[in-house]
């Protein structure tokens, strides 16, 4: 028994080592988060991707719409506990032209699990790790605010009890400018 405990006390240190970030990681976050803001006021580009459900979106299929992209992952704490609320504004907008999408580089097989036990009311696109890398998105969840010209109207990296608030101040901005 007393192996087992020398053997925990010993180990611990070892695993929360090779979780901690580097400096070199942390510092290209934060940059990738400087450049994604940057993209504000920026054609969001153009894309071609497969939803869970096996539907084509495209940035064609949004012209003269706002939309909404939300990048986030199953594993994601903060893209979970936002959930709820997403799905409110999804319910709060859906009589207007608003596209609601949630690019994910896990499987089509991980989000499909995932969504069997969680309610998530946005167009879920699995597989899209390459889009990802493509938007620079290294911070979850991050959100794109889109206008119907296909400017980049609002980026908002991460959670707190802000997020949706915003989000919503900038699609009610962009349907009273119709």
């Amino acid at each position: 028994m007393k192996f087992i405990y020398t053997f925990l006390l010993l180990s611990i240190p070892l695993i929360v080592i090779c979780q901690t970030p580097t400096k070199e990681q942390i510092k290209e976050v934060a940059d990738a988060k400087k450049e994604v803001k940057k993209l504000k006021g920026e054609p969001f580009p153009e894309f071609d991707l497969t939803t869970l459900e096996g539907a084509q979106v495209s940035s064609k299929d949004t012209k003269g719409k706002i939309m909404l992209v939300n990048f986030w992952f199953t594993r994601c704490r903060p893209c979970i506990v936002e959930m709820p609320e997403m799905n409110e504004m999804v319910e709060e907008f859906q009589d207007e032209e608003i596209i609601f999408i949630a690019p994910t580089f896990d499987s089509h097989e991980q989000v499909s699990k995932f969504l069997q036990k969680r309610d998530f009311d946005y167009q879920s696109i699995p597989d899209a790790k390459d889009f990802c890398l493509e938007m620079n998105v290294r911070s979850f969840p991050t959100h794109f605010v889109v206008n119907q010209e296909g400017v980049i109207d609002k980026v908002v990296i991460g959670y707190s009890s802000m997020t949706v608030k915003a989000l919503r101040k900038s699609i009610r901005k962009l349907l009273k400018s119709e």
